[in-house]
This record gives structure tokens, C-alpha cells and sequence, in this order.
């Protein structure tokens, strides 16, 4: 497996096709998988140079036991831009994937030739965001725990869903991967791997990327929302602040577009990527 020491940490990575620089970021208990699945590298390397990795903590990267802010990830993923000779690169950002990309358009501009979010939200403007702590894919989870007796809370907490996975017992961790099914089986056994670190708590910290840094970002950014997001509010907010920004509602899509709408996720970032590599 391709790896590289940055930061402090082992980061694992993948890269195929050449062009211009286009970098996938995952979200939080996620990894670079959900993008192989949803077959996205696979539809760009025919005219991009395309790069994933597994940030700390997740997939077969290392697991460190804290540094989970976007800017300790903003850093792992200078490093690995360096250590990987990338060129100014687009960053396309699932969920806490997109605040990292952004974050990296604030911080190091030099690495980032524009940012593509899928469904961000951020912690720097939950105040524009009532219905963050409810999210539907938040409430879909709680029903699916509720199942084998676990309760998650009415509002997102990301700490007690890695504790409340880690103390399942086998049978009944079998039993809620059988109801996630195949691709939700490896997702269920990395959270209690995260229960060991300070994730949990530190993804929804502002980490400096407030409001007014994410306004000044001066970098183009498109920003592809879910037609059924909670965060259609952050969508407008970015529109109305960001002079670069465009926006764009992916279809019959709640927070997971890549698989909810796949033709119409890559079609979306396909276009959008033929503007902001030139």
C-alpha cells in the first residue's frame, strides 16, 4: 500500500491517471473507499491526475490519538501535497472533507487551484445552520441503533457514537452490520477504533475557520448541495459571501450524493472541474 510520513503521521493514499492535479477528501468516519465505490477516480483519471487518501484515524491511514481540527488536517494534507510533488490541485470535499479543503484555500492557497464541496457543513457557521444537530442522516442513524437498543441522542455526537459502538457486544455489532448491509459493514467497524481518540470533539470545532476567513477565501468554489441537505443554509450562506462561488443542487440527494445520485454527483463534478483546472 502507497504511504507517506507527514505531520507526525502515516497517511495511505492512492493516485491513477494524469493531468491536472484533483484531490478527493473524505468525510469523518469515512474513508478514500467511498470513493472507489462510487467510481468517481475511476470517471476523472482519464483527464486528471487524481489522488485519495485516508486521513488520520481513518482507513489504513494511522490513528493517532488526537489532532482532528481542520487545521491539523489542513497540515497533514500540505504535507502529503508536498511529499506527493502535486501541482496547485482542485480539492473536491465530502462533508468534513470540504471544511478541510476550504481550510486549505485559506491557509495554504499555494496547493489549491479551487475547492468543490459535496454537503459541507461548518462548524464556523453554525450559526446560519438551525438544523446541524438534527441532521436527517443523523436521524436515520438513531433508528438503525435503536434497533439493537442503543440510543444516540437527539442531536449529533459523534464521541458517543464511537463509544456506544465500541461497547456492543459481538452479537450485537453482527447484527447491525446486517442491518447497514455490505458497504455499511466496514463503516460500523472503524467507529470504535475513533472511540480511542479525541475525533469525536475536535471535527466540530471552528479550528480558526471562521465565518470571516471562510469569506475571504479568494479561490473559486463550487458549492454542490443535496436537494434534501440540512445544510442548504450553509449553501446560500457561501453563495452570498464567497465573490468565487457557485452553487448548485445535486438531485434526490440528502447527504451522501455520490451514491443517492451518482450519475448526476460526477456529471456535476465533472463540468465543474473543466473551469476551475484550466
Amino acid at each position: 500500500m502507497p504511504e507517506v510520513e507527514v505531520n507526525g503521521t502515516r497517511l495511505f493514499y492512492q493516485q491513477d491517471g494524469t493531468g491536472p492535479d484533483v484531490v478527493l477528501i473524505h468525510a469523518v468516519t469515512s474513508n478514500q473507499a467511498v470513493w472507489v465505490l462510487s467510481g468517481l477516480p475511476e470517471a476523472l483519471a482519464t483527464e486528471y491526475r487524481v489522488t485519495t487518501y485516508d486521513m488520520r484515524g481513518h482507513g489504513a491511514s494511522a490513528r493517532p490519538a488526537t489532532g482532528y481540527t481542520s487545521a491539523v488536517m489542513v497540515e497533514d494534507f500540505r504535507q502529503l501535497h508536498a511529499a506527493l510533488g502535486l501541482k496547485p490541485a482542485v480539492l473536491v470535499g465530502h462533508s468534513f472533507g470540504g471544511v478541510v479543503a476550504m481550510h486549505a484555500a485559506a491557509v495554504a492557497p499555494e496547493c489549491v487551484a479551487g475547492v468543490v464541496l459535496s454537503d459541507s457543513f461548518f462548524p464556523g457557521l453554525k450559526h446560519v445552520e438551525p438544523n446541524f444537530g438534527k441532521m436527517s442522516i443523523w436521524v436515520d442513524l438513531r433508528e438503525q441503533f435503536a434497533k439493537v437498543g442503543v440510543e444516540l441522542g437527539e442531536t449529533v455526537d459523534f464521541s458517543r457514537l464511537f463509544r456506544e459502538t465500541a461497547a456492543l457486544s459481538s452479537a450485537k455489532l453482527k447484527e447491525l452490520e446486517d442491518i447497514f448491509g455490505p458497504f455499511g459493514r466496514g463503516w460500523l467497524r472503524q467507529l470504535p477504533k475513533l472511540a480511542e481518540t479525541t475525533c469525536g470533539e475536535e471535527v466540530l470545532t471552528e479550528a480558526g475557520l471562521t465565518a470571516d476567513v471562510l469569506a475571504g477565501i479568494r479561490k473559486p468554489v463550487v458549492a454542490l448541495y443535496d436537494e434534501f441537505s440540512p445544510f442548504l443554509a450553509t449553501s446560500r450562506w457561501l453563495e452570498q459571501h464567497l465573490s468565487g462561488c457557485t452553487a448548485e443542487i445535486i438531485p434526490a440527494a440528502k447527504h451522501l450524493a455520490m451514491f443517492d445520485n451518482t450519475a448526476g454527483f460526477t456529471d456535476a463534478v465533472r463540468r465543474h472541474l473543466k473551469r476551475l483546472s484550466q
